[in-house]
């Protein structure tokens, strides 16, 4: 038990992180679809940090869960919120990609290499 706990603190502690580093990124851009992004991946991560913090706590206090208990059915939703997050954060990403991709440009550049 006490390494599942010192497992779960650190992975709450990587995520917590993460947080901030994501806070600092937002700071520093200007309104548009990248911060958005950031929007999006960051409440990715608060719903998987929530979910870490939830099994730490439960590992620590020795709580068993079963699926079938009231308790098991934070952990899930905790975790089918993230993965919503992440799936609309990789339709946003899509959306980028459109707005700042070059890939028909640089087959253009490319092809002026070859020829020089």
């Amino acid at each position: 038990m006490v390494s599942l706990a010192i497992v779960g603190i650190t992975t709450v502690a990587f995520g917590i992180g993460s947080l901030i580093l994501a806070s600092r990124a937002r700071k520093r851009l200007s309104p548009g679809s990248l911060r958005r992004f950031i929007d999006n991946f960051s409440v990715c991560i608060v719903f998987i940090v929530v979910f870490s913090l939830w099994q730490t706590v439960r590992s620590i206090a020795n709580i068993q869960v079963s699926l079938s208990g009231f308790l098991g059915y934070p952990e899930l939703i905790f975790i089918v919120f993230a993965y919503i997050g992440f799936i609309i954060t990789s339709y946003r990403v899509s959306k980028i990609s459109k707005e700042f991709g070059f890939k028909e440009e640089g087959k253009e550049i490319r092809k002026l290499v070859k020829k020089k």
